[in-house]
């Protein structure tokens, strides 16, 4: 009987584990995105839209995107989309246009005012041997209203 015992015993502990250490997945962190180069405050990693007057300009630069306007009812021209370059105060996008003409973008972060809206970033545009100059910030534009879409409203912050 006691061999039956013994051997009893030793058939339940081997159920017990493998002698391996097991871990304990529930509390490990999860991930946090890596943000995409700022500029002035704005990701440049989510639509940013530029616009100049005088004469009239848009551009709307976002991933993968970068379309052009020149005139209020035309319609975008899409450039070659490529990441900016950062260089201290500034991003540069050298680009083309589909005909390969020369294409630089180049925003500032430094504050600037169009209208009545102070946009966070300065833009300025050559495209050949012309230089247009403007105002950039986060947010998308509507092509088919001819304007910039409405930036979304921060929500309120919760009462504790």
């Amino acid at each position: 009987m006691r061999p039956l015992l013994t051997m009893g015993l030793a058939l339940a502990l081997a159920g017990c584990g493998g002698g391996e250490e097991v871990a304990n997945n529930s509390a490990a962190p999860t991930p946090t995105p890596t943000p995409g180069p700022m500029l002035g405050g704005v990701d440049l990693d989510k639509p940013i839209r530029a616009t100049g007057s005088a004469p009239y300009w848009a551009i709307y630069i976002a991933p993968g995107t970068i379309a052009f306007a020149d005139a209020p009812a035309a319609s975008p021209t899409d450039f070659y989309p490529i990441s900016p370059k950062l260089e201290g105060d500034t991003a540069r996008f050298e680009t083309q246009t589909p005909d390969a003409e020369a294409v630089t973008i180049t925003l500032i972060a430094k504050a600037c005012t169009a209208g009545k809206e102070t946009l966070p970033l300065g833009a300025e545009v050559r495209i050949g041997s012309r230089t247009l100059k403007g105002c950039a910030g986060p947010g998308a534009y509507d092509w088919a209203a001819r304007k910039p879409s409405p930036s979304p409203t921060p929500s309120p912050a919760k009462a504790k």
